[in-house]
């Protein structure tokens, strides 16, 4: 079946600019989802839906009318096409080609932008606070090797559940698998420059009393003496971390201890270390984690640690820390 080419551009925005899903798009619009998806993928690779007559990929505007758009995304990022449209008709009143598929095409070929689901944080997180954390840390700080990132994760039988399947296009994935939680488990792990290196378990959640007990089995340990590698601690502001004892503990070791400023997993490279752990047990052990959870995060966090230092070095790098901190990740 021939679509027209209004249908065709109103499939492709309504998935690129908005992101509706496809299949809905495809009941929606009452068109095939693959047709869709061949749409899409032609203006991904040439800036049209045409096939025939395909159009150059960038736009033939006056480089100030660029200029503005390129600072209208950065101080409105969540902006709709529509709410752009309107402003560059307000600015530029004689700019004839403002259709939906032209600005499209400006913002990903000419301009590079693309959508992106929101990263949102917090409101807590001010800017204020994580100056301070950066100029608190500044004068310490030496090197990434030098830090050591704590925190707990907890996961039960729901996580090896895998969120994607293959099926016959047209027709929805369906599997049988068992949605009950089953045995929690918390895990309390460090970090370090080239990945996880200490960890302790505990049924449930863990306390105070759980949590300074494994740190003193466990991490505490592995501390040196500032400025060697391990040699500074960093943990959220969770309450169960702020306690006297932990202090004297880790400047027993010669180490110094900092707080990240509230809200900001941004700025602590453990957070997505979990979140490959998360991975790492759907991939390698979904049937063995919903039997012996304990024995088999076990696996996975060894698992983690294998051959993958760069992927730690490069979560650090992009929470801010390299060689010197990257002001860019703290406001400064």
């Amino acid at each position: 079946m021939t679509y027209s080419l209004d249908l065709r551009w109103r499939a492709v925005v309504l998935h690129y600019v908005y992101g509706c899903e496809i299949a809905l798009i495809a009941v929606v619009l009452g068109m095939a989802e693959r047709s869709i998806r061949r749409w899409h993928e032609q203006f991904q690779g040439t800036g049209n839906v045409e096939r025939a007559k395909p159009n150059k990929k960038g736009v033939a505007w006056e480089p100030r009318v660029f200029t503005f758009v390129e600072e209208y995304a950065k101080k409105h990022p969540c902006f709709y096409i529509e709410e752009l449209k309107a402003a560059l008709r307000a600015k530029f009143p004689t700019l004839s080609n403002l259709s939906t598929p032209t600005i499209c095409r400006a913002l990903r070929f000419n301009l590079n932008l693309s959508r992106k689901v929101l990263e949102k944080r917090a409101r807590e997180s001010s800017a204020r606070e994580i100056m301070m954390y950066y100029k608190r840390l500044k004068p310490f700080y030496v090197n990434p090797s030098q830090l050591v990132f704590v925190d707990e994760t907890s996961k039960d039988g729901r996580d090896a559940l895998r969120r994607y399947a293959w099926s016959t296009r047209g027709t929805p994935a369906i599997v049988e698998l068992p949605f009950s939680r089953g045995q929690r488990v918390s895990v309390l792990a460090a970090k370090d420059y080239n990945g996880f290196f200490a960890w302790e378990q505990t049924e449930g959640t863990f306390d105070r009393a759980k949590f300074h007990d494994a740190m003193m089995a466990k991490i505490i340990p592995f501390l040196n003496p500032y400025p060697l590698p391990r040699s500074i601690l960093i943990l959220d502001n969770a309450r169960i971390h702020m306690y006297k004892e932990l202090e004297d503990a880790v400047h027993a070791q010669g180490a110094l201890l900092f707080f990240l400023p509230p809200y900001s997993p941004q700025l602590n490279p453990i957070e997505v270390g979990f979140a490959q752990l998360k991975k790492n047990i759907q991939q390698a052990f979904p049937l063995a984690f919903r039997y012996d959870i304990r024995a088999t995060l076990q696996c996975a966090m060894r698992h983690c640690m294998d051959g993958h230092d760069s992927i730690a070095t490069n979560l650090y790098r992009h929470c801010g820390y390299a060689s010197a901190l990257d002001t860019s990740k703290f406001y400064v």
